[in-house]
């Protein structure tokens, strides 16, 4: 369960410098805190949720917490329950009721977010990828039958398109990528025709996630590449919508993603992520896959 934090690193650096915000602070204390999911206090009266407001020099407040660790050093009513949700909702709370604002743990970081400051953030990331017309068994067979990243690995192979982040993200969004899914047993008798759908049988199998000095989703070119990543577990591909990894690893608070780990181990960080996080939105976002998830195929 994520801990948000990098969004409490971005409050620490507004501490050390005084608490003011620069533009540099301001920009990256949205951002994370757009993608975050963080935990609103609630107490049940008469079969009802209601959230906890207090009255300060501030106006109404409601406490915000990043995590349940931070919960409890401010809490410890065994009535008070904590209710995880995202950013639109935050919004959505000061709307509908008298709240004019949230100060995020109350216990440590004590930093107040105003209703004027919440409400000003616009562009908020889609919490759902969702389409009528979702690519069916044989299609998503022909997209893994027909895959060509040639462009996208000439591109990563050159060192000098190292670090050059926006051409990388135009190359991602013309391809089809896998993510690398492992398994402890052979699941391989539920295929048909080398493809396993977990719509029937439930999940079989794990995301590979690098946690090599952070912790780092996985994308892959080629079923070979991942035939490079070492694993007593049996290995599984899975195709991905791009856009749909990007706002995973961003609300899930994830350090970046990692292309091809162990043979051409391009990394792309958080930092990266966030600045182009729309643009994967509008560019790399094939809702038509928003089922394959419910998919896997053999590894030849």
């Amino acid at each position: 369960m994520a801990n948000h934090k990098h969004l409490r690193t971005v409050i620490e650096d507004i501490h050390a410098n005084d608490d003011m915000l620069t533009r540099d602070l301001l920009m990256k204390l949205i951002n994370e805190f757009r993608y975050s999911n963080l935990f609103i206090p609630a107490k049940r009266q008469k079969g009802t949720l209601n959230f906890i407001i207090y009255e300060d020099c501030e106006g109404k407040i409601t406490p915000l917490f990043t995590d349940e660790d931070e919960f409890r050093k401010f809490y410890r009513d065994d009535d008070i329950q904590i209710i995880q949700n995202t950013f639109e909702l935050y919004q959505n709370i000061i709307k509908t009721t008298d709240i004019e604002g949230y100060i995020l743990n109350p216990a440590s970081e004590k930093y107040l977010f105003t209703d004027k400051f919440i409400l000003g953030i616009t562009n908020l990331p889609k919490t759902s990828f969702y389409s009528s017309n979702p690519y069916d068994e044989d299609e998503l067979k022909s997209l893994i039958t027909n895959m060509d990243n040639t462009s996208l690995e000439e591109f990563i192979s050159k060192r000098e398109n190292v670090g050059y982040y926006e051409g990388l993200f135009e190359k991602l969004s013309g391809s089809t990528v896998m993510a690398l899914m492992l398994s402890p047993n052979d699941i391989s008798n539920h295929a048909e025709d080398g493809l396993i759908s977990m719509k029937s049988t439930g999940p079989l199998a794990q995301m590979y996630v690098d946690r090599i000095g952070g912790e780092y989703a996985c994308i892959f070119t080629s079923t070979e590449k991942m035939k490079a990543v070492n694993s007593d577990c049996y290995k599984y591909a899975q195709i991905i919508n791009v856009a749909t990894l990007v706002n995973f690893v961003l609300s899930e608070d994830m350090d970046g993603i990692v292309i091809n780990p162990e043979s051409d181990n391009v990394l792309i960080p958080r930092s990266e992520l966030l600045r182009y996080s729309l643009g994967f939105e509008k560019f790399a976002n094939d809702e038509r896959l928003c089922e394959s998830i419910y998919y896997l195929f053999l590894i030849e």
